[in-house]
């Protein structure tokens, strides 16, 4: 016993030592530290956290829009207390005037007589957006260079058959409001009604002629049109994560799509209901429209069902849309089916973008309205079949699904931390039915180039080469096409 208490003696004195030690250390590295610290005038050591903010980032100075009153557009600083209303909604007036501004010089020759043409074309978009709040706004705007598919455009050159001759100049000029709408959210209008947010009045109402996209402009694409809609957002029923439910009717500038093009109908009425679900693997659109309308256009139900997800590394998109006349067929009004889908992923070590799209037209499908600038529903498939919504210039191989089959495979590179990106195409179509308008069996390769030039302009190059397969009708098999476009972003 006498040994290990010796033992546990020793241990003891060993460590009070040390601990001793270290306190004399550290004493004398804090002396020694304060000793070497240095002071400011306010009496603060150099070793003190600054109270100026240092940002993580050296970020630009936003460009401004054309107009700008009230609350600065993604500014900073003190918001104002704003405007109180008897209903409990505080509102904070800003108007911000935007716009885009497009010109392209561009020649197409698709080997058929009265296709060819050379022109400079232009289109101008300009809005006025006043801001209530950030839910609630006002939206006002105008395309003065262009009217029902027809733009402010000169003719270079022409095929002698078009009613447009080489050194024309065609005016469309148009001052008409093309977008006037009000929207927002109950809730928000009258928050006095429900304080704490649980009696569900999370509805969004949107009035007035506004551009309208359903099924990814497939089932239905206006970028103008007179319509109330009413949104219920926020569902979870049926174990889904999320639902939105949009109740829509429309009485004006709906357009119909036809064989070889799309037309104003005045005639038309449009009811629909779209519903837009989240489950966990995947989010699900189903749609259902019916447009009424005189006999020469036709009734009609329409349809789509749409799924996105992921599977692995792969974003993959499935749509099913159908059109079903109510009567005898007409030329707006036709009956058909279209299969849609995309795949797409990002290879391994980049930002670039590889993508595969196909579709199956059986009979004649028909979307339920289509504006006159944005040609047929194949536009999702691909640059070559994807009208530019300017002038004359025409899909390389076409984007109406009448009884064809087709795809596309297409790799998106990007350069110079995206400011510029080029895009590669190969694609094909083929109409299982010679008797179909407009039936066509060609292959066709196409590239894009795409450059920021500053912090409001782009420019793009576009080109294509196409080949007729069976060319029936045609003067030549090999068709091509190029444009030089600038947008400003104003």
């Amino acid at each position: 016993m006498s040994k290990r208490r010796a033992r546990c003696s020793r241990w003891r004195c060993l460590v009070a030592c040390g601990l001793a030690l270290g306190l004399w250390w550290m004493g004398g590295s804090t002396t020694a530290w304060a000793q070497d610290e240095h002071e400011d005038e306010a009496g603060h050591s150099d070793s003190r956290f600054s109270d100026e903010p240092i940002p993580l980032a050296d970020l630009p100075d936003r460009p401004k829009p054309l107009i700008e009153l009230g609350e600065p557009f993604l500014g900073t600083g003190t918001l104002s207390r704003g405007i109180r209303l008897p209903t409990g909604a505080v509102w904070q007036p800003a108007f911000l005037a935007f716009g885009t501004l497009r010109s392209a010089a561009q020649g197409i020759d698709n080997g058929v007589a009265g296709t060819r043409v050379v022109e400079a074309a232009a289109r101008f978009d300009l809005f006025g957006n006043l801001y209530l709040t950030q839910t609630e706004r006002i939206l006002i705007g105008f395309r003065p260079l262009d009217q029902d598919g027809r733009f402010t455009s000169f003719t270079l050159d022409a095929d002698p058959s078009l009613p447009d001759s080489v050194d024309s100049f065609q005016e469309e000029l148009n001052f008409g409001i093309r977008t006037l709408f009000f929207e927002g959210d109950l809730g928000e209008l009258f928050p006095a009604l429900d304080w704490d947010d649980s009696g569900g009045l999370d509805y969004g109402i949107a009035v007035g002629r506004q551009p309208l996209s359903f099924q990814d402009g497939l089932l239905l694409n206006e970028d103008a049109i007179d319509a109330v809609g009413l949104t219920r957002a926020n569902l979870k029923s049926f174990g889904l994560i999320n639902m939105r439910l949009t109740g829509l009717f429309a009485w004006g500038d709906i357009d119909r799509p036809a064989a070889l093009g799309n037309f104003g109908d005045k005639s038309a009425l449009l009811v629909g209901l779209f519903t837009e679900m989240d489950t966990r693997k995947r989010t699900i659109e189903l749609d259902a429209v019916y447009v009424s309308a005189d006999d020469s256009t036709g009734d009609g139900i329409y349809a789509g069902l749409g799924s996105t997800q992921r599977l692995g590394r792969y974003g993959y998109t499935l749509r099913v849309l159908g059109s079903f006349p109510i009567g005898d067929e007409v030329r707006a009004n036709r009956q058909g089916v279209l299969i849609h889908n995309q795949l797409s992923w990002t290879p391994h070590h980049s930002h670039n973008h590889i993508y595969l799209s196909g579709f199956l037209g059986i009979g004649e499908f028909r979307s339920a309205a289509r504006s006159p600038s944005v040609g047929g529903p194949l536009g999702q498939t691909g640059i070559l079949f994807a009208a530019v919504g300017l002038g004359r210039y025409g899909a390389a191989l076409g984007n109406r699904a009448d009884q064809a089959v087709g795809g596309s495979a297409g790799y998106q590179w990007f350069f110079d931390h995206t400011r510029k990106q080029l895009i590669v195409e190969v694609g094909g179509r083929y109409t299982y039915d010679a008797d179909t308008v407009g039936s066509r069996d060609a292959v066709a390769l196409g590239a894009r180039y795409q450059m920021a030039v500053g912090r409001r302009g782009v420019l793009v190059f576009d080109a294509f080469g196409a080949y007729d397969i069976d060319d029936a009708v045609g003067d030549s098999d090999l068709n091509v096409g190029g444009r030089f476009e600038v947008v400003i972003k104003l």
